[in-house]
């Protein structure tokens, strides 16, 4: 089956089970959380700027690039652009928690894009 013709189809159902699953996992993630973590932010924003520079300038130019390089059919084409231009969702910070990243960062981040 070509890429082109899947459908995907969510019920609402699965995405309200969807949106509680990702408040619970974003609220245990605040939990761990100080207010410290973000003074630092507020404080030193040369992270934060890097940081939303990679996402908005960065990552869409190397992905234009890459389609621009390998030519791929259209569709996937303005999928990676699209990907590439979207915001980071909220499921990032809990990655970033996972890997013991900078979780206020991430949470800035995510608020500021979004």
């Amino acid at each position: 089956m070509p890429i082109d013709e899947i459908a995907l189809n969510f019920s609402p159902a699965g995405l309200l089970v969807m949106n509680i699953v990702l408040g619970i996992v974003m609220f245990g993630i605040a939990l761990d959380m100080k207010l410290g973590d973000f003074k630092l932010i507020v404080n030193l924003p040369r992270s934060m700027l890097i940081g939303l520079l990679g996402q908005f300038l960065l990552l869409p130019a190397l992905t234009f690039m890459l389609v621009y390089l390998l030519r791929p059919a259209p569709s996937m084409a303005l999928g990676m652009i699209l990907v590439a231009a979207c915001p980071g969702g909220n499921i990032s910070n809990f990655f970033t928690h996972l890997a013991r990243g900078n979780t206020a960062l991430s949470v800035c981040m995510s608020a500021v894009s979004t």
